[in-house]
């Protein structure tokens, strides 16, 4: 799998360059649902060899409720309590990376005590050189307010893309991966690490652009048509997409028309071999796009790459509508990217 990333040698040319996957971090708070993630971790570590580093972060709420009781008084934190918590974490975390990952990818395995676990993890991949963060979309209770709701942060966060798992599901079983745009460059910014990653997979990308057709407001509904032609939106996304890729040769993609409406290929002109993916673009009506979205990739999808952060204006933080809702709401895993214009405008302030 590659994905953008930034390199020292690089900056000067103020572009992304490709790379390989080669540094994984994988949180688990030991629930079945986060194993799910170093399942996947494991499979990744087959097709690319890369290394995978574990971390548990123990909220010190639950350390507290759970340790002071059967220790007793008068006690050490120091000597007692946080030694006990954090050794029993650390085994675990070998237990796990024996069983998943095969023994020389295995990297290194952290145990934290945390407040907020969102923020150690976010800390720990944003300053670990790594390439890809696996975890699961929901923790131990099925809720946002456990693992949910810190990986929802850590996508908000992470500077490095985020794989998001809800169940087992492998590599070999990702065929079609899902692009929503709306035709801003945010959201077009995801084409290239689909590409990077169909590549890999040998699977086929999809583009979806939801039509909202009451977007005008509620009170406008009796108003506003609901019968919208497919084809000029077709055409307008492939025109759209065409223009950000001749924009940034860079990632040297281009679309090759086919001839046949709605079905386009996405072609490498990198050297020394040219890669063609199938691309297929869908275009759907709906009252609200996250809703839309998720029901269609839900049935049709089986990855779904999003960008974290939009732009209106000065930059508009997206997690905080479409991509965050969707990512409550998909089955299917989710990659979600942050854009490099995003991080140019917060350098800028």
């Amino acid at each position: 799998m590659n994905f953008l990333h930034n390199t020292s040698a690089e900056v000067n040319k103020n572009m992304e360059v490709i790379m390989k996957v080669q540094h994984i971090l994988v949180p688990t708070d030991f629930s079945e649902r986060s194993e799910e993630a170093i399942k996947m971790a494991g499979e990744m570590v087959d097709l690319y060899g890369c290394t995978v580093d574990l971390i548990h972060i123990i909220p010190l709420i639950k350390y507290f409720s759970e340790s002071m009781d059967p220790l007793g008084v008068p006690f050490s934190l120091e000597k007692h309590l946080y030694p006990h918590c954090l050794e029993n974490s650390h085994t675990k975390l070998e237990q796990m990376a024996h069983k998943y990952i095969k023994k020389e990818y295995r990297g290194k395995l952290f145990t934290e005590i945390e407040r907020k676990p969102s923020e150690a993890i976010t800390r720990l991949a944003n300053k670990g050189d790594y390439d890809l963060v696996i975890m699961s979309a929901k923790g131990e209770h099925d809720t946002v307010h456990m693992m949910g709701g810190t990986t929802e942060k850590v996508i908000r966060f992470s500077k490095v893309p985020v794989l998001t798992v809800n169940k087992d599901v492998k590599l070999e079983d990702l065929k079609t991966i899902l692009v929503p745009i709306d035709l801003s460059d945010s959201s077009l910014f995801a084409i290239v690490p689909a590409f990077e990653l169909a590549k890999e997979i040998e699977a086929n990308i999809e583009l979806l652009n939801v039509v909202e057709l009451y977007s005008a407001g509620s009170d406008m509904i009796p108003y506003v048509p609901t019968s919208i032609d497919e084809q000029p939106v077709y055409e307008n996304m492939i025109v759209k997409v065409s223009e950000y890729l001749l924009n940034h040769q860079q990632y040297e993609l281009h679309v090759k028309r086919t001839g046949i409406p709605f079905e386009d290929v996405l072609v490498s002109t990198e050297e020394p071999h040219n890669v063609h993916i199938d691309m297929k673009s869908t275009v759907i009506k709906g009252i609200t796009a996250y809703h839309e979205i998720a029901d269609y990739a839900n049935e049709h999808a089986d990855l779904v790459v999003m960008n974290t952060h939009g732009r209106t204006g000065l930059s508009r933080v997206i997690m905080g509508s479409t991509t965050e809702h969707v990512s409550r709401l998909i089955e299917k895993p989710l990659l979600t990217v942050r854009p490099q214009f995003y991080e140019k405008e917060v350098e800028r302030g």
